[in-house]
This record gives structure tokens, C-alpha cells and sequence, in this order.
């Protein structure tokens, strides 16, 4: 069985949040009343986690037992288990009556629309526009990738999105449909990646969601087709590390007891 990269110290978020309650007229409530949350599992870990599916490492419609998800991890079941609890809420995993866990597939959870869109038109248009690459471009196109990579050195999530926005856009503004890239880039503002933040902030970025030295490598190749290939799996990937659903406790997710008392985050309290 693969093993995950080794990393160096990694962050972890902290161990207790409080959250308010929002005044619903229509139901019973208490005015400014603060919770204490459950203990969240180590953001490292659930960002390894996230990554490991998005680099296919963990696999979809194969059954993963605790035990195995802790190996991935290197921890123990019981941190394994509040992981996958906290993924679990995102709605791509899936609890098993034999107590394992599967990832869905895309038929099965889509993950957000607005990614879903973007992998219609953004692989052609990336494609497209590496056609009209010239070489005083790709010099510009590495300096831009260069800041991505400094940005992901420095665990800076803010600079990474306006590096990697800078690399799209300017390797796009070499596409001759104006409206087209506009589109792609709107919808790149509209994407959410919540799920990315930890990933970054604690160094842990799959490779998958890193597609810019490979593509430039393949633009001076000319393999223009394979652009497109790269780009289309990059945006699969994302739908593991989108903006978290987390509308009910453990709702499809992974196995555990389904009577325990909720994290206040599932209670629709909005975060202070």
C-alpha cells in the first residue's frame, strides 16, 4: 500500500471554537447563547486527507477500513476516525454497513457547480490559448509559475490564489475569443476553495492541484492536447477541496455512532 509523503511540522487549527446562534423568529432560540464546539481533528491531517483523494492515492468505490486510513495518516484510529468525520460532512464519502469507508464517485457527488462548469469550457480554452505561446511568453508564463511556488513555500494561501490568478490569466489573454476568457475568469473568482486554505497553510498541496510547471513543460513540447488532459484532471480534483457542505452530522459519511452529540457547526451557527 502507498505511503504519503513525509512532511515537516505541520499546523494545527484550534482545538476549540465557539459559535452564536442566529435569531430565528419562526423557532425556539436564545438570544447571543455560545456553544462549545467538539475538539476538531488537526487540520494537517484532514488536509493530507484531502489530498491523498484528490492525487487518486485513495480511490473511489474502494473500500478503505479504519485501519487503513490510519496507515495513510500515520496516526492513530481514533484521529483517523475524527478525520474522516470531518470530511464526512463534505458529502463525497461514504459510510459501509462492514464499518469501512468509500470515496463517491462524480456521479455520485458532483461537488460545486461552478467547477463544473469550468471543466466544460476551461480545458479548451487553455488549450487554445497555448497554441499562441511564444517563447517571450513562456518566459513570462515561468516567472508567474515561479511566484506560485514561492507562495506555496511561504504557506501565503492569499499570494498562492494571486499567483496561480496571474498564470491563467496571462497564459489566457493569448486566447483570440476576448468573452470566453473573461468567462473562465469569472468563474475562477466564483470557485470556492475552502478546503485548499489548510492544505496550503500547512504545506500539504497535492500534485494534481498543482498543474503549472507540467503544463508549461508541455506547451514548449507543443503537446497541446495533453494541456487540456492536465487541466480537466486539475479541476476534477478540486471538487475534494471546494467549499464544505456540512449540513447535517455524518450525513453519507463515515462510520461512527451516529448518536453522538453534533459539533456546533451543524447546528447553523455562524462562526464569530
Amino acid at each position: 500500500m502507498a505511503t504519503f509523503w513525509q512532511q515537516p511540522t505541520w499546523c494545527v487549527v484550534p482545538i476549540y471554537r465557539q459559535a452564536r446562534f442566529p435569531r430565528r423568529p419562526d423557532s425556539m432560540f436564545v438570544n447571543d447563547a455560545f456553544v462549545e464546539t467538539l475538539p476538531c481533528p488537526p487540520a494537517e491531517r484532514v488536509a493530507r486527507l484531502r489530498m491523498l483523494m484528490a492525487d487518486e492515492v485513495l480511490v473511489v468505490d474502494t473500500p478503505y477500513p479504519l485501519e487503513d486510513i490510519a496507515a495513510f495518516l500515520e496516526t492513530g484510529e481514533e484521529e483517523a476516525l475524527d478525520v474522516l468525520r470531518e470530511l464526512g460532512r463534505d458529502g463525497f464519502l461514504e459510510r459501509l454497513e462492514s464499518g469501512a469507508v468509500r470515496i463517491r464517485g462524480e456521479g455520485e457527488f458532483w461537488g460545486s457547480d461552478v467547477v463544473g462548469i469550468r471543466r466544460l469550457v476551461e480545458p479548451a480554452a487553455v488549450q487554445v490559448a497555448s497554441i499562441f505561446v511564444r517563447p517571450a511568453d513562456l518566459i513570462t508564463l515561468r516567472q508567474l509559475e515561479g511566484r506560485c511556488s514561492e507562495a506555496l513555500q511561504e504557506r501565503d494561501f492569499h499570494a498562492f490564489r494571486r499567483a496561480e490568478d496571474a498564470f491563467f490569466a496571462s497564459l489566457l489573454t493569448l486566447h483570440p475569443n476576448v468573452e470566453l476568457t473573461r468567462l473562465v475568469a469569472d468563474l475562477r473568482a466564483r470557485t470556492p476553495l475552502d478546503g485548499l486554505r489548510s492544505g496550503v497553510e500547512c504545506g500539504v498541496v497535492a500534485a494534481s492541484l498543482l498543474p503549472h510547471q507540467r503544463a508549461l513543460d508541455l506547451i514548449e513540447a507543443s503537446e497541446f492536447e495533453a494541456v487540456a488532459c492536465l487541466m480537466d484532471f486539475a479541476l476534477g480534483a478540486l471538487r475534494y477541496v471546494g467549499s464544505p457542505i456540512m449540513d447535517a452530522p455524518h450525513l453519507g459519511g463515515p462510520p461512527g455512532d451516529l448518536d453522538e452529540r453534533p459539533d456546533g457547526e451543524f447546528l447553523d451557527a455562524t462562526l464569530d
